[in-house]
């Protein structure tokens, strides 16, 4: 008689919901004893994707604005090089991404040695933690900022010291600073942030590296560099390349287009850099991702057409927000970060996804013109039957 996957207990209905690992394991001890510290942790939810909505609904056309996307589609010849790229997965990729790192070093004109590239800029930020962390070590980071700031510290094992924004939504680089202990190894530097949108000039990101202990890696996380336009905005890439205690993490995910293969990168010291690559798996990069990667960064005229969109879409949205009398923070990225006083899921009634934020604000993506008239359509259809 086949042995059954449930333990008795639950088909006798006594457990029910969710619990405490030790708890679980309890009531299932045939399953596997899993970290307690797991408990700390909630799996990373992406926003939903355009094809569960439209089914849901029985709707053809859905407005996703919830994940920070480019709503732009793929060049052609980033197409042909994606193409021409999947005749040889069959083969493992260049572990060392040596074309990709010579275009992208000639881009940045940073030295090729001073390039670290992942599977996305967030399987970089998971390689710093676990490199950096570990039990009897602290990381700092605002809130909120970026979630994944919170889940690896956690999964490395450290302690999160989380510093609020000011009541502007903007980094407080005295408390972030004043927040650092005996025990800090990391800070989380998110710029502009997200899912505020706000931003932290340079000499204000200059400031906090100068006050932070050698000992301490500061990481600058640029994911949305490319849509700043303030006048005192600017990359910190540059101390990147002086000092062995910062690293500046950028992505092809958002303006290149290309959050379905998943790349990004980072810039450092090239010690610094040997350290962090200890933590990260073998051939982080696809070959297919590293030809669309190399690929995209040729063609910077399209790149600037596709920060203008943004620009002007993102001042109209702005604009609009400001006539209705809704609140909202300076975006310096590619969302925008607003009251609502509703449910967010109700979005979805009108064809549209946007994302769940924090204290009755949520977070909105810049898309294109279409789009976001069909947002600005939802939005007061709700607002006008709160």
């Amino acid at each position: 008689m086949a042995r059954s996957l449930w333990p008795i207990e639950n088909r006798r209905g006594r457990f029910a919901g969710s619990a405490p690992c030790d708890a679980i394991f309890a009531i299932f001890p045939t399953m596997p004893r899993f970290r307690a510290d797991l408990d700390h942790i909630n799996p990373y939810t992406p926003g939903r994707s355009i094809d569960e909505v439209a089914a849901e609904l029985g709707i053809g056309d859905v407005a996703k604005l919830a994940s920070n996307e480019c709503p732009f589609p793929s060049w052609p010849e980033v197409v042909e090089a994606i193409a021409a790229a999947g005749a040889g997965v069959n083969r493992y990729p260049d572990n060392d991404q040596r074309v990709l790192r010579s275009a992208t070093a000639a881009h940045l004109d940073v030295p090729e040695d001073h390039l670290w590239f992942g599977g996305g800029s967030s399987d970089l930020l998971r390689a710093i933690g676990l490199a950096l962390g570990g039990p009897g070590t602290s990381t700092v980071y605002a809130t909120p900022s970026f979630v994944l700031y919170r889940v690896i510290t956690h999964i490395a094992g450290s302690k999160p010291v989380e510093v609020p924004l000011t009541a502007d939504w903007v980094h407080d680089p005295p408390r972030l600073v004043e927040a650092i202990r005996d025990d800090t190894t990391l800070l989380y530097l998110c710029n502009p942030n997200n899912p505020t949108g706000t931003h932290l000039s340079f000499s204000d990101v200059k400031w906090i590296i100068d006050q932070v202990p050698d000992r301490v890696l500061v990481v600058v996380d640029e994911a949305y560099l490319h849509y700043a336009d303030a006048p005192d905005f600017a990359t910190a890439v540059p101390l990147a390349i002086e000092r062995d205690n910062v690293v500046v993490t950028h992505t092809f995910s958002k303006v290149y287009g290309l959050a379905g293969l998943r790349v990004g990168y980072a810039v450092g010291s090239p010690a610094t850099i040997r350290m962090l690559r200890k933590t990260q798996a073998p051939f982080p990069v696809t070959a297919v991702a590293q030809a669309a990667a190399t690929e995209a960064l040729r063609h910077q005229d399209r790149v600037a057409d596709r920060v203008t969109h943004n620009r002007r879409e993102r001042s109209r949205l702005s604009a609009a927000l400001d006539y209705l009398g809704i609140e909202h923070a300076e975006s310096q990225t590619n969302f925008l970060f607003h009251r609502f006083a509703g449910d967010p899921s109700s979005f979805a009634l009108h064809g549209v996804i946007v994302r769940a934020g924090i204290d009755g604000w949520i977070r909105t993506t810049v898309g294109l013109e279409g789009e976001n008239d069909r947002f600005l359509g939802a939005l007061q259809a709700i607002e006008s039957d709160l």
